[in-house]
């Protein structure tokens, strides 16, 4: 899927620039991530806490959060550096036509690989922190609704990481290496949830699953809403998008709950 994600809009620039249909698609992604993690992981990760400080649990998705804060904000900026890549990619286009100054525009190439290679960096320690909650699942119901909430998600990511590569001036062949590096993340992190849900302890279990939720409050909370709410145009529809994928999660995680307990 992951794949797909990027190689398809490499090869279709019809659908690069369907920016509608991709904002609403990530604004419902955002009420998915938020929906999973204060209806499902959080309430799931307090059964294992039980003989411990009630605080703890809580302070472990505080933890999730600042640790994918840090890597995004802090050791890498990926925001500013996703604007400083259109403005240094605006900014050669113009020396290109007006000057034809080829030794700038390649400084600024070179500039651009780099930072989309930090970028890169970011989105994959990102990526597999999502993947890690879909090997912590234990039922098939749990496994669909992680997959959608990160099949949503995961096109608005990589085609930003996509849009980076392609400002960064790199040939398609180098792109397409870089991506399948950042692909190769998901597995990654099924298969460390995969391991800790099958050869850990359940307390282990449990505070992978508050670390995760502390992840998913990030992507909802502090990345998605923000990024879709930077402009007022469509804000309304956005804000159903966000709403229907709030309700959506939640009603369908309420029924699987009940089917559980029968």
């Amino acid at each position: 899927l992951n794949v797909v994600c990027w190689l398809v809009p490499l090869r279709s620039k019809s659908m690069r620039g369907n920016e509608l249909a991709l904002s609403l698609a990530n604004a419902f992604s955002g009420g998915v991530f938020l929906s999973l993690a204060f209806g499902h992981l959080i309430p799931e990760c307090l059964h294992g806490f039980q003989n411990y400080n009630e605080v703890t649990p809580f302070m472990l998705v505080l933890g999730g959060y600042l640790l994918i804060f840090f890597v995004e904000k802090v050791a890498f900026d990926t925001h500013d550096i996703l604007h400083e890549m259109e403005h240094k990619s605006n900014g050669h286009a113009a020396n290109h036509k007006n000057n034809n100054n080829n030794k700038d525009v390649a400084s600024s190439h070179g500039n651009s690989g780099r930072s989309a290679v930090i970028l890169l960096g970011a989105l994959a320690v990102h990526s597999i922190l999502e993947m890690t909650a879909l090997g912590l699942a234990d039922t098939f119901g749990e496994s669909a609704l992680l997959t959608l909430s990160i099949a949503l998600h995961q096109p608005a990511e990589s085609i930003a990481l996509l849009v980076a590569f392609l400002k960064s001036g790199l040939s398609e062949g180098e792109i397409i290496r870089y991506l399948s590096v950042f692909s190769a993340m998901g597995p990654i992190g099924v298969a460390i949830g995969m391991a800790v849900n099958e050869f850990a302890a359940p307390i282990v279990d449990s505070v992978m699953l508050a670390v995760v939720a502390g992840t998913f409050v990030y992507v909802g909370a502090t990345e998605v809403i923000p990024e879709e709410w930077e402009e007022s145009e469509h804000k309304w529809k956005k804000f159903g998008a966000l709403m229907a994928g709030i309700v959506s999660i939640f009603i369908i995680t309420q029924y699987t709950m009940t089917l559980e307990a029968h």
